[in-house]
């Protein structure tokens, strides 16, 4: 991400300072937070729903997007998995302590779709 959007406070642009990682790197990151996420130790579940929105959004475009953004393209895209998405974003905008819970067989659902696709594309590229 510094690589892609990161701001020089002083000196050459982030992009030719910060290196892009090599996509086998990226994609065996992607695949570990996407299994931490799928196991919920730990996380929020609107978090893990809105992670999950970056990893898909980062496979079909190759770039990093916030959470909000992700999940508002995640959730146009696929009618199925949408009103979880929109709970989670509504769960993420309130209090960490007053999160909403939202349905674990669903959030598993959407999660074991997240690692498929993140399977896929990172055996495209090798990783």
């Amino acid at each position: 991400m510094a690589h892609q959007d990161g701001i020089a406070l002083y000196g050459p642009p982030a992009s030719q300072v910060i290196a892009a990682p090599r996509p086998t790197d990226l994609y065996t990151a992607i695949r570990a937070s996407v299994r931490e996420h799928g196991e919920g130790e730990g996380h929020l579940a609107d978090n893990r729903v809105l992670n999950g929105c970056r990893s898909v959004v980062y496979c079909r475009t190759g770039r990093w997007f916030a959470k909000r953004d992700a999940a508002g393209q995640v959730a146009a895209a696929q009618e199925d998995f949408r009103p979880l998405i929109e709970a989670a974003v509504r769960s993420f905008e309130r209090p960490r302590a007053a999160a909403l819970s939202l349905p674990a067989p669903q959030v598993r659902a959407f999660l074991g779709w997240v690692r498929a696709l993140v399977d896929e594309n990172a055996a495209a590229v090798g990783a």
